[in-house]
């Protein structure tokens, strides 16, 4: 008999949102589109199993809706194979599950146990005579903190090591779990760090060490079968045939045009799903991409539109808000929060589907959804503001430049920056507006959970939890991935079949000028790229967005000064 196996990467980078149209290209498949192909991999009698391939890494949450998926597979009776030439934690979170699990001699597992290296730049910048003013509300609200401190505070670090924790106990479980080892084996090679494949082996992580060909050479006679039949690009639609459609020279100027705008797609007439993306650090404005096509910022007003649609379609049912954000603005995000409400009175149900980090501005937007659903693994909650205002009137100092102001009208010498930094009265009025707005943020999370705004409290002052920890704090309903809210969401808006209801995804795909459009203007305001790749590789990048755009404004009153933002970005080294 030939065994078909459909091949299936694990890649670094998965589009959340509607995935970017790319002219003349293969069209690509989002995250949801990857889960989608795990369920016909498992439905398909012409498909006997699937290969595997690890070729990046995946953030913990998404992690888990993968392995879902591996799991209706598996339970299909189809085996799955992977071949590896090294494998990371991250790497046997998945590989682990495979029957047939291979390594080539020189390869290596390297256990290495999570961290977070955090960069603090106080002493930095004093020599420099600079320096930030940060002002929270919220004892573990401490974004920004290592810009205006010289070593993580005791709540930061607290809220971290929680989080590895988290994180690690995941790991440990899964890879236990798929190798049939106790987790106190799988620690137990933790602390050997590199572990060569012979030793691997004779531990039962993996099941053979052979070269690539070796292993496919074995692959027949380990499942039984007199040949094995690899299925390229199993569910992914083809790319368009440019001979074909270029051929005739009457129509060649109809088919480029078309080629230059997203296909249109054929939703029929029954009842609707809407997914609405909510990706990336949340900023007013429109949502803006970058030169990969990834979303680099949300923006209230494609959200908040995106939203709208859902709302006068008449044939969605409901909508899953599907949240991947670190926070930012509190006015955006309190924008796209009533924008949900207005779905809601719509008689729509609105559930919440949170991926790797829905906290602070990412829980502001849920909190007033029907149903809220993390993943175990979810950073979630940060409920608090922040602010940060820049004093460089030391370095200017330092550089012999002496700063005169001209001021009318009240209060104007109280706002000024450069002269002698911050003035008691700007940092007294923010501190009150941040209270303001914290104490806003309380009291709809009250509401929305339908708990005492003391019961809030507890759980608030800008304390990071995990998905699990929000769900016994009461801030989250139920653990699972995006299949579970779209479950519940079919069940909200009227007993649907989830397997057979059609699902819209917003915001819709941009056309390829407007994409060239956008890129151009991306060009003109991106920050130096040098600092943006410290910032990112510091683990700063959607702090550094957010922060880069507040300042960017000339008003010291600026929409979005106000932050509800995740302490940290997670970058687990």
């Amino acid at each position: 008999a030939v065994l078909r196996l459909a091949e299936f990467g694990i890649d670094s980078i998965r589009f959340e949102d509607p995935p970017p149209f790319v002219p003349f290209a293969r069209p690509q498949t989002n995250f949801r589109g990857d889960l989608s192909i795990l369920r016909q991999i498992a439905e398909d009698p012409k498909i006997h199993g699937l290969r595997l391939s690890i070729e990046g890494s995946i953030d913990a949450a998404r992690a888990l809706d993968l392995m879902e998926g591996l799991k209706l597979v598996k339970a299909a009776g189809k085996p799955i194979v992977c071949y590896a030439q090294n494998l990371t934690p991250r790497d046997l979170f998945f590989a682990s599950h495979a029957d047939f699990l291979g390594l080539p001699p020189m390869g290596v597992v390297g256990l290495e146990a999570p961290k977070v290296e955090a960069f603090y730049m106080k002493d930095m910048l004093a020599k420099v005579g600079a320096e930030f003013e940060v002002m929270h509300v919220g004892a573990y609200k401490t974004a920004f903190e290592e810009m205006a401190a010289d070593e993580m505070s005791a709540e930061q670090r607290e809220t971290i090591l929680c989080l590895l924790e988290e994180l690690h106990k995941q790991t440990v479980n899964s890879i236990a779990q798929g190798r049939g080892l106790t987790v106190e084996a799988v620690e137990k090679l933790y602390d050997e760090f590199l572990v060569r494949p012979e030793r691997a082996m004779q531990a039962g992580l993996i099941d053979a060490v052979l070269y690539e060909d070796e292993f496919l050479a074995a692959l027949p006679k380990k499942l039984g079968a007199d040949s094995i039949e690899f299925v390229k690009d199993y569910g992914r639609p083809k790319a368009p045939d440019l001979q074909k459609l270029l051929s005739n020279p009457f129509t060649m100027m109809a088919n480029m045009i078309k080629l230059l705008e997203p296909p249109k797609v054929d939703l029929g007439k029954g009842p609707r799903v809407a997914i609405v993306y909510a990706t990336g650090p949340i900023l007013s404005g429109k949502s803006r991409t970058g030169f990969d096509g990834t979303v680099a910022t949300m923006g209230d007003e494609t959200i908040v539109e995106a939203l709208d649609k859902a709302r006068e379609d008449d044939l969605v049912k409901a909508v899953v808000l599907r949240v991947n954000s670190p926070g930012g603005s509190a006015l955006a995000s309190d924008m796209i929060w009533h924008a949900v409400q207005r779905v809601r009175a719509a008689n729509k149900p609105v559930v919440a589907s949170m991926g790797s980090v829905a906290g602070s501005g990412g829980y502001w937007i849920s909190m007033g959804c029907d149903e809220i659903v993390a993943q175990p693994s979810t950073i979630t909650g940060s409920i608090g503001v922040v602010s940060a205002l820049p004093d460089v009137s030391g370095s200017l100092e330092k550089l012999g430049v002496d700063v005169q102001v001209v001021a009318y009208g009240p209060r104007a010498n109280d706002l000024t920056l450069f002269e002698k930094g911050p003035s008691e009265f700007l940092k007294g009025r923010l501190t009150s507006w941040m209270e303001a707005a914290y104490n806003d943020f309380v009291l709809k999370v009250a509401a929305g959970r339908k708990l005492k705004p003391e019961e809030v409290e507890r759980v608030a002052r800008g304390r990071v939890w995990t998905g699990r920890q929000a769900a016994r704090n009461g801030l989250v309903d139920s653990l699972g991935g995006i299949e579970h809210a779209l479950a519940r969401a079919c069940a909200l808006g009227g007993n649907l079949d989830p397997k057979s209801t059609t699902i819209v995804e917003y915001p819709v795909a941009k056309s390829f000028t407007e994409q060239l459009e956008e890129m151009l203007e991306m060009s003109v305001t991106t920050p130096s790229f040098a600092l943006a790749l410290f910032a990112h590789q510091a683990g700063l990048s959607p702090q550094w967005q957010v922060l880069f755009s507040a300042f960017q404004s000339p008003e010291l009153g600026s929409r979005d000064r106000i932050q509800a933002m995740v302490p940290f970005a997670w970058r687990v080294r």
